[in-house]
């Protein structure tokens, strides 16, 4: 799929070159100088953000609080220098994804599937700090019946307790010893019968946040 319906905000030459071969040709790549998101209020669509760009608004500023809100602009904040710290408030404020603003053409498409279908994309070492805290935030919360277990198998609750504390594919693979291909079709059952999306959703689940 094109990127017909997407917008870059950068003024580095060099990284809207990369975007442009990894994505094809954006709806819009000119920004203003004085307010780079300026020109959102009549675009809709996928919106890559170079958060490096000079004069780029705060996240809590009006202008974003308004475009973030907006059901037709999917916001992915792209960092030359990721941090979890960054990713975390990028992805609080509303954006839709975070992720390393150089990634390689493969994961700049995949970002762009994930968000077009409706989900979140969230790298895989952030990832890991946020179940890690949810983790933590289900060990301090009051028991709750287990419900989410009982249309699961005993293999399924094994593999899903150990993806909701943010072992890997592998490590799992270690615990139960089975194969990641086993894992990975473990997880998908898990998905499907709790209804979630992703493993930070089955996280929640899990530790009864959610």
């Amino acid at each position: 799929m094109g990127l017909q319906h997407s917008i870059f905000i950068t003024h580095d030459k060099g990284l809207k070159r990369h975007w442009v071969q990894a994505l094809g040709a954006p709806r819009v790549c000119e920004m203003p100088e004085q307010n780079p998101i300026s020109l959102l209020t009549a675009q809709a669509g996928v919106v890559w953000v170079d958060l490096s760009t000079p004069k780029l608004p705060s996240w809590d500023s009006d202008p974003w609080l308004a475009i973030l809100q907006r059901k037709d602009l999917w916001v992915v904040a792209a960092s030359s220098n990721p941090s979890d710290d960054e990713g975390i408030a990028a992805l609080d404020a509303g954006c839709v994804a975070y992720c390393h603003a150089f990634s390689d053409a493969t994961t700049l498409r995949r970002v762009q599937q994930v968000v077009r279908a409706g989900n979140v994309w969230i790298g895989k070492t952030l990832m890991t700090r946020l179940l890690k805290n949810t983790a933590k935030l289900g060990t301090a919360a009051p028991d709750k019946p287990h419900s989410w277990q009982s249309d699961l198998t005993t293999r399924e609750i094994e593999v899903a307790k150990l993806a909701a504390n943010g072992a890997s594919n592998l490590t799992i693979a270690a615990n139960c010893q089975i194969t990641e291909r086993t894992v990975k079709a473990h997880l998908s059952a898990v998905f499907e019968k709790l209804q979630v999306k992703d493993r930070l959703q089955l996280a929640l689940r899990v530790h009864g946040i959610q």
